[in-house]
């Protein structure tokens, strides 16, 4: 993922376009606050968002590289920059959950100072949605009473978890998703093949970053695994701790999407939307609902970087609540 970092993607070329345009316009408001309908960081972009806006002859798009700005970004000793993002807890060793208070105090002291260069002074917050109340609240004296020349960019995965006194007190931007064709091209310039990127750009709701990710920790093959195993458990051939143990080996955002999926598919099958489903025979309103239900518990249970709860007992708990609703409808 190195290299896709490395530069901006092509459907986030007309957002860089706005803000270059703002810039030399001298339009640039104190804050934004960046939102995407995409799972993956975009931390990159930030940074490549602040080179822009900092390098002094930007061609197009294209930073020059050998500007004063440009060769520290790189260098990472640009002193008017900062990027405030989770940390990792000292004593567990495990990425905090929340941007705390004492980051965005530190945010503020270093805005508060006196440029070191001619240019914007930027911080970043990402992802935004993380800050606690504390932080909001202490963040939001800086978003009232801005300094000049300072340029704060909120970047978030859920605009609607920040505090509605933040947010209107930031311009709203967004990176709009890539149409189909545009999304399968790039996959296809990242060496896909064009069934294998439909495919993949299916299983990630249309976001190509994702689908890339997916195919390179082999998802096609997790999902055609799980499906068969499923079945075995299903007709107790298979417990559900071996069933659970086989997904174990892939990261735990990965086993959410395969779960989510399930549910979802199920879900659709017994509401007769799916007109292939093998269980769509006999299906009511009543089972469809349940996994729906089935699947909100899930998506909280297995946030097991939120509640330290073991992943592969949540694993177990959903897919024996899924067997009981599945085992009923055919009592």
């Amino acid at each position: 993922m190195d290299e896709i970092n490395a530069q901006f993607l092509p459907w986030q070329a007309e957002l860089l376009q706005r803000a270059l345009a703002l810039k030399q316009q001298q339009h640039l408001p104190h804050a934004v606050l960046i939102d995407t309908a995409s799972e993956q960081d975009i931390s990159a972009f930030a940074r490549y968002l602040s080179m822009l806006l900092l390098c002094d002859k930007p061609d197009d798009l294209a930073t020059c590289g050998t500007c004063q700005a440009c060769e520290m970004m790189q260098a990472g000793t640009y002193a008017d920059y900062m990027l405030v993002t989770l940390e990792t807890n000292e004593k567990t060793k495990k990425i905090n959950k929340n941007i705390n208070i004492e980051q965005i105090r530190k945010l503020i002291h270093e805005v508060s100072l006196t440029r070191q260069y001619d240019r914007l002074k930027i911080a970043a917050i990402y992802p935004a949605e993380t800050m606690n109340k504390s932080s909001a609240n202490a963040l939001l004296k800086t978003l009232e009473e801005p300094a000049p020349q300072v340029l704060l960019i909120l970047l978030t995965h859920n605009r609607g978890r920040i505090p509605v006194t933040l947010r209107s007190r930031c311009q709203s931007w967004t990176i709009d998703p890539p149409a189909r064709n545009q999304a399968l091209e790039w996959l296809r310039g990242q060496g896909v093949q064009d069934e294998m990127a439909t495919s993949y750009l299916q299983f990630a709701s249309g976001d190509p970053v994702l689908a890339l990710h997916l195919k390179q920790h082999g998802y096609a093959s997790l999902v055609s695994q799980f499906k068969s195993r499923f079945s075995q458990f299903l007709r107790s051939e298979l417990s559900v701790t071996d069933l659970c143990r086989g997904l174990l080996s892939s990261e735990t955002a990965i086993i959410r999407r395969l779960i989510n999926m399930t549910l979802m598919a199920y879900c659709y099958q017994m509401s007769g939307v799916d007109a292939n489903a093998e269980l769509r025979s006999g299906s009511n309103k009543n089972s469809a609902q349940a996994i729906m239900n089935l699947r909100l518990r899930a998506q909280q249970q297995l946030q097991v970087e939120e509640n330290n709860l073991d992943l592969q007992l949540q694993l177990e708990d959903v897919l024996i609540s899924l067997k009981q609703i599945l085992t009923r409808r055919f009592i």
